[in-house]
């Protein structure tokens, strides 16, 4: 079938039976990850294996449903401690990192569902596109220069969000010599120290929570701050007093686009606190760079297509005033200072004849 994945599990020491060709290790599985290039791998009691290639999820072969032993045995042996496997059974799910036998790096998501445990295991790659690999606007190098101010890193889940996070800190561990301090959950990639320095905190093992990290991080002389993610009220509001005390944060937000983002960082606050809140992000904000990935007809591969706001001065007049419906047109006024719209990103890359123009339309306004 198109959509299923062949696979062999029998192994040089032992003559596969048809029940061993029904089951699949961890191993097994991870290898099949990497071979395939997948980005991630999904499994549980009672379901089949499957893995997300190019952006298309994809069954295993020949590969029963697992059984609640297998799948227990599969994702408990993947928690580090004791601890982990108490957290799990508590508070019914929890990610971290996992390095499999073979040296590659996957960020795992471990949850219940119908009283089952399941995992989504996304791999991560030991190399690091730089900024220019991957495409992403010259611009932002300047914003990095800067050393102070908000950069936001926008899209939906699996969008390449951490990729990009990562590129930019390896640009400045590149260029710049600079304390950095992340605060992840989970840690994805190691950084080795360059002409920057790194302390990376996790989540749950290195500290209790991102708001003890972040008030604790303005005391441990950063020049740069990156924040796996802000999703609550808390964490942004910390964020925003962080960019207040002159530090420069990286952030992610699980967005579709710049509108989407600072529309969600402002109702994240009471009504009562939103114009407050309006006139702190127009001050803290440097940029909002937004981003999905597309296939490539050029090539195998997808390729991220791009949004890039500056908050300029009419950008914060309009974030102070709250005229986000006008949001678009400033933005489209400011492409002499590099910003750009995501549906002419991905016009542009249609017309080099990198992606369909039928893909085109998926980035088109539709208000």
């Amino acid at each position: 079938m198109e959509n299923e994945i062949p696979v062999n599990t029998q192994t040089e020491q032992a003559t596969a039976t048809q029940e061993s060709q029904s089951k699949i290790s961890l191993d097994q599985l991870v290898n099949l990850c990497i071979e395939k290039e997948a980005s991630d791998i999904h499994f549980g009691e009672g379901s089949r294996i499957a893995l997300r290639v190019e952006g298309k999820i994809i069954f295993i072969e020949n590969i029963d449903a697992l059984s609640k032993e297998d799948a227990d045995a599969m994702i408990y042996s993947m928690l580090h401690s004791e601890d982990e496997q108490k957290r799990l059974e508590r508070v019914r799910e929890i990610d971290f990192s996992y390095t499999s036998s073979s040296g590659v790096n996957f960020r795992v998501n471990v949850f219940y569902q119908r009283g089952r445990l399941s995992a989504v295991m996304r791999m991560i790659s030991k190399h690091i596109p730089t900024m220019d690999e991957l495409g992403i606007p010259e611009e932002v190098k300047k914003f990095l220069d800067v050393r102070e101010g908000l950069i936001l890193v926008t899209g939906a889940a699996g969008s390449g969000k951490s990729t990009s996070v990562q590129a930019m800190l390896g640009y400045v561990n590149d260029n710049f010599i600079d304390h950095i301090i992340t605060i992840e959950n989970p840690i994805e990639h190691v950084f080795e120290d360059k002409k920057s320095f790194f302390s990376q905190r996790e989540l749950g093992k290195d500290t209790l929570t991102m708001a003890n990290a972040l008030n604790s991080a303005m005391r441990e002389d950063p020049n740069l701050i990156m924040i796996s993610e802000i999703n609550d009220l808390e964490t942004l509001d910390h964020v925003l007093t962080v960019v207040e005390t002159g530090h420069l944060v990286i952030a992610s937000m699980s967005t579709k686009d710049a509108r989407q983002t600072l529309e969600r960082m402002v109702s994240m606050y009471p009504q009562s606190q939103q114009k407050q809140a309006q006139d702190r992000i127009a001050d803290g904000l440097t940029c909002i760079l937004a981003q999905d990935l597309v296939n490539r007809t050029d090539q195998s591969g997808r390729v991220a297509v791009y949004e890039l706001l500056i908050n300029d001065t009419g950008i914060r007049n309009i974030l102070k005033h709250g005229n986000i419906n006008q949001l678009r047109t400033a933005m489209q006024s400011g492409a002499k200072e590099g910003m750009i719209t995501m549906d002419t990103y991905a016009y542009q890359l249609a017309e080099q004849g990198i992606i369909a123009q039928a893909d085109v339309s998926r980035f088109a306004e539709t208000d």
